[in-house]
């Protein structure tokens, strides 16, 4: 086992901001990819899985440093964990698709096992355990979304989707469940002891959906996608209302919610961390014309054979404006502007009217936009010290102190 280190990690903020995550720790000592890291929520304690088939708890010692007090080795990789440090249950998934139970003890040296649910015929992607009502929901590349009794070890009920499931949120007060999955949809159910009813389907993302978040308080859901974009969806408001936010130029990985100082932390391959202001009024996305010519110019579209004919023109590739949603052409929409109440934090498409429209004070930045020069794959924030806890693509985990991101 090796000790950890603290090291510098060079970071640089796009737009100029000084806020910025303090690097605290590295962690080292896992020898395959880092599945998931939790942060023990009042502990300066670690829990990870790793595909090297290993459990590792990790507590700082006097000196600083990070040491494990447990290395738990399994038949097969490590792929989901859940934890509760206040019944301090542990779910350890695994890529066979069981699912094992355990209770750390309060000292986190000892794991005592409890259960194991057969639950899944292929990697674990994904664990929630809600405390109240005792159910543990888990998804999986069997393409299934379960839910079990913790009290009884009973399966409670099932849904089968058409692609692979990876990532699931809940909301206590209404018992729905948001099920990511490969595909981009996000399936909405409502769960019972005795069953679930499909409520909806959510679709906005043109690629796999590999990261959920919920804001329980104004029942926000927020989802992240490998389109490179955040989708934004107000689910209390029962009208349909989302939004983009768009900052990342490569596929986003993970994200974490602050509902105290309502502040979005989101990571992607392109190694950027973001952090987005959630308590404002932002603008729904414009919904995309579906026209067969262009709206501003009327030059037909590639597709739109007879006014091609009657004109005696080229047909052009049909683009959008990313404020109004007018489908256009490449002359009608080549300007590119930034505009933060939509989400827009990099330049997107826009059309020349919209463009002219926007204000200096329209352009000034909702979220700060870090390089961090690691990619980070997934996070977990104990959101009572403002400490984040991030699994990195080179097989090490880093704690931050985000407080100065967070205010």
């Amino acid at each position: 086992e090796l000790p950890t280190s603290t090291r510098p990690l060079v970071m640089a903020a796009v737009g100029g901001s000084d806020k910025r995550p303090v690097v605290l720790a590295t962690l080292e000592g896992h020898t395959d990819k880092i599945t998931q890291a939790l942060a023990i929520t009042g502990e300066d304690a670690i829990i990870s899985a790793s595909d090297d088939r290993t459990l590792r708890v990790w507590v700082k010692r006097d000196d600083g440093t990070y040491w494990p007090t447990i290395c738990q080795t399994y038949q097969a990789a490590t792929s989901s964990i859940a934890y509760n440090h206040r019944n301090h249950k542990l779910f350890v998934g695994l890529s066979t698709g069981l699912i094992l139970e355990y209770r750390l003890s309060e000292d986190l040296n000892r794991m005592e096992p409890k259960r194991s649910y057969l639950a899944h015929t292929n990697r674990v992607t994904a664990l929630k355990y809600l405390p109240e009502p005792e159910w543990l929901l888990s998804v999986g590349r069997d393409k299934t979304f379960q839910w079990h009794c913790t009290k009884t070890g009973k399966k409670l009920g099932s849904y089968d989707s058409a692609a692979w499931c990876l990532a699931i949120e809940f909301d206590a007060k209404t018992s729905n469940a948001f099920m990511a999955d490969y595909s981009g949809q996000i399936i909405v159910l409502q769960l019972k002891e005795d069953g679930f009813q499909h409520l909806t389907t959510l679709r906005g993302h043109q690629s796999s959906v590999r990261t959920l978040c919920y804001d329980e308080e104004r029942r926000i859901l927020f989802s992240g996608g490998f389109d490179q974009i955040i989708v934004v969806w107000d689910i209390g408001s029962q009208k349909g209302t989302a939004y983009e936010l768009t900052g990342h130029k490569d596929r986003i990985r993970s994200l974490v919610y602050h509902m105290q100082t309502r502040k979005l932390i989101s990571t992607s391959d392109d190694g950027v961390m973001g952090a987005w202001n959630m308590d404002i009024e932002r603008q729904e996305t414009a919904e995309w014309g579906a026209g067969s010519s262009c709206e501003k110019c009327g030059h037909p579209f590639f597709w739109n054979v007879k006014d091609m004919w009657n004109k005696k023109s080229v047909g052009l590739r049909q683009h959008h404006c990313r404020k109004c949603g007018r489908a256009l052409c490449y002359k009608c929409s080549e300007q590119q502007s930034t505009y933060p109440p939509m989400g827009f934090e990099i330049p997107v498409r826009m059309c020349e009217d919209c463009k002219r429209q926007i204000t200096a004070d329209d352009r000034q930045p909702l979220a700060i936009l870090l390089e961090l020069k690691t990619v980070i794959t997934g996070m977990d924030l104990d959101k009572e010290r403002g400490i984040l806890v991030t699994v990195c693509e080179e097989k090490t985990i880093k704690i931050f102190d985000v407080k100065p991101v967070l205010t």
